[in-house]
């Protein structure tokens, strides 16, 4: 698995706040194949592709529980596998993470054939699984593409892992989220799609007991995919903080330095 060479130098981080991030990182790094982890007092960084770090900070307060995936500033980071059926029965054979409901296959719209389903880690964090088709819907609406890796990685725990396919944030307003990495980022905005959900559908993929709709866009900065989603399901808690579990923060040097949380995408 080729690597940023040096984390200091890479030109996005995807900071996540977790409970402790030496096990946080071992995990991911794991399931990713990546060859290294570089560690410093509270902090642990995995470098991803060409030139990403993912980077875990221990929360000033482990044992608070993370944020549901619907409340504004939540994070997510998804792993992108060649088939997913493999990848589920190999984490079902875990005793330290749950997969929640059944693989999801699109129908229709600018994700026609994708393939998802979201799975709990050993600290309570949701991570995502997606298997693209060949041809995605989008493909035959746009020109603009996402990054899609379609070599397995052959020292990854997790089977046909082909890397990590996109970090997903909630954000309050996803116009101006895909205005702001568009204009000050150098992102391409690459697709749209509406969602709606029943309370029945949600708590069995996700684990929560709401109903309601989400606008979900996909944006590209560099190559990193970034999806956003606005949620429209009642009552959202506010952003944590980037000392508390589920804390979180994107640093960007395309298009100039920013340090972003998802509150101020």
């Amino acid at each position: 698995m080729t690597v940023t060479a040096n984390v200091e130098n890479a030109l996005s981080t995807v900071g996540v706040t977790v409970p402790d991030a030496d096990a946080a990182a071992n995990f991911f790094a794991s399931l990713l194949g990546a060859n290294r982890v570089v560690r410093s007092p509270g902090r642990a960084s995995v470098p991803i592709g060409l030139s990403g770090v993912v980077d875990f900070v221990s929360a000033d307060w482990p044992h608070q529980p993370p944020p549901r995936l619907v409340d504004i500033g939540t994070n997510h980071l998804c792993f992108t596998v060649g088939d997913i059926e493999l990848a589920v029965s190999y984490l079902d054979s875990r005793s330290d993470v749950t997969v929640l409901g059944d693989v999801i296959e699109v129908p229709e719209g600018p994700i026609a054939g994708n393939k998802w389903v979201y799975f709990r880690s050993p600290w309570g964090d949701l991570f995502e699984l997606q298997q693209w088709p060949e041809e995605p819907g989008y493909f035959h609406e746009t020109q603009a593409r996402l990054h899609h890796r379609r070599e397995d990685i052959a020292s990854a725990l997790l089977p046909t892992c082909r890397g990590l396919d996109h970090t997903g944030y909630s954000v309050p307003d996803l116009d101006a989220a895909i205005a702001r990495l568009v204009t000050a980022h150098s992102g391409t905005e690459v697709l749209r799609t509406d969602i709606a959900a029943d309370r029945g559908f949600m708590t069995a993929q996700f684990d929560l007991d709401v109903e309601g709709t989400s606008r979900m866009a996909m944006v590209s900065v560099g190559d990193l995919n970034i999806e956003l989603f606005e949620h429209h399901i009642g009552q959202q808690e506010a952003p944590r903080p980037l000392t508390a579990n589920g804390g979180n923060f994107l640093t960007f040097r395309y298009g100039g330095a920013a340090r972003l949380i998802p509150s101020s995408l």
